[in-house]
């Protein structure tokens, strides 16, 4: 395959040598096989925003060990990383600032896929929902207000089950965002 080939071209860079009389590869007989098909890394921008050029490079790093998944975690109680158009309340009160616009989200997962990586979105719900609840008080199980959480720990917030509207917001956040990633899976 097309992934396959370029698995072994990383193969042949990595046994690529040069010393003063040039470059060269060593005799070796190689057996390559995956033993894992699923071989990832998980990158958690809720609790800690990473830039587009930080993620550009970690997936290069994970093109030349191999791995070919990348677990993006988009949604934690200190932050929602995603745009959306449709509940634009999301980034605005539950970003800081610092999320990814859709173009930039088309962007990483297209570099991801030129190099053989596919990228599953993580979108905590219906707990780890602080930024959210920021956003949208009236989706959560408890009244607020409700912040961003600014540390680390258990957080109470969670989106209440009982009401039809959180069902119907769950849809429109889906309905907008699905399509941004290329790949069968969400983790949720």
């Amino acid at each position: 395959t097309v992934v396959g080939a370029m698995r072994g071209l990383e193969t042949f860079l990595q046994l690529l040598s040069g010393d003063r009389d040039g470059f060269f590869i060593p005799a070796v007989s190689i057996q390559d096989t995956p033993r894992f098909r699923w071989r990832g890394l998980l990158i958690d921008v809720g609790r800690h925003f990473e830039p587009v050029d930080v993620m550009k490079r970690e997936l290069d790093a994970m093109a030349a060990v191999k791995l070919n998944v990348l677990h993006w975690h988009l949604s934690e109680d200190q932050g929602f990383r995603v745009e959306s158009r449709k509940l634009p309340k999301l980034q605005q009160l539950g970003s800081d600032g610092l999320f990814y616009t859709q173009d930039q989200i088309r962007d990483v997962v297209e570099y991801a896929r030129m190099r053989g990586i596919r990228v599953v979105p993580e979108f905590d719900m219906p707990g780890h929902v602080s930024s959210w609840v920021a956003a949208y008080p009236e989706l959560a199980s408890a009244p607020g207000p409700y912040q961003i959480a600014r540390g680390f720990g258990v957080f109470d917030p969670a989106f209440d089950p009982t009401r039809d509207s959180i069902y119907k917001f769950i849809d429109t956040f889906i309905g907008e965002i699905a399509p941004l990633f290329l790949d069968a899976y969400w983790h949720i």
